[in-house]
């Protein structure tokens, strides 16, 4: 398979053709394969001395080298992002939540029996508590009341829909002229 040294194609098979190699961000010998590195350079890893590394596209998106009207700058061979994130109360943005609700205490309407209120209900007045059954309510009373903390503190996933398939180097090839 013909190529240009330093060209990345995706290839579909589970194999790298001959004269190409996978992007998997290996280190390669700068004395056998002079041409690549002197396309690539210590860009993307080794020592440049006696190794330089391949691009690692496994498990990644290419992004264009340079900086587009109003997205970020993308140095070339640099590796940015995440596969999840997990928020914080800090990521989201300020709110509040709206609560209301009553309280009714059942009553019995005479006085009262008991002066503990363990399996007793209020009473009128006297010991306060009553081992009667109920027989009026009080009137609803307003409370304010407090939402407790939810959720699970999980990752949040950030992968695009993606298809897994191999980007693939070539080592060996025309070497590219400058236009």
């Amino acid at each position: 398979m013909d190529g240009t040294i330093g060209e990345i194609r995706l290839f579909a098979a589970n194999f790298a053709p001959k004269s190409w190699q996978y992007c998997n961000g290996a280190l390669l010998a700068i004395r056998s394969n002079t041409a690549l590195f002197s396309l690539l350079g210590t860009t993307y890893g080794g020592d440049g001395i006696n190794t330089f590394g391949l691009p690692n596209l496994a498990g990644r998106s290419a992004v264009g080298a340079g900086q587009g009207p109003g997205l970020s700058y993308y140095s070339l061979g640099e590796m940015t992002g995440t596969n999840s994130v997990t928020l914080t109360m800090s990521n989201l943005p300020t709110h509040t939540h709206s609560l209301s609700g009553n309280v009714v205490i059942p009553a019995y309407s005479d006085e009262g029996d008991s002066a503990t209120p363990a399996n007793n209900i209020l009473a009128s007045k006297a010991s306060m508590y009553s081992n009667q059954g109920t027989d009026s309510t009080t009137r609803p009373i307003p409370l304010a009341l407090q939402i407790g903390v939810s959720g699970g503190n999980n990752p949040l996933t950030i992968v695009q829909p993606s298809l897994g398939m191999n980007y693939i180097i070539c080592l060996y090839g025309t070497f590219p002229s400058r236009g």
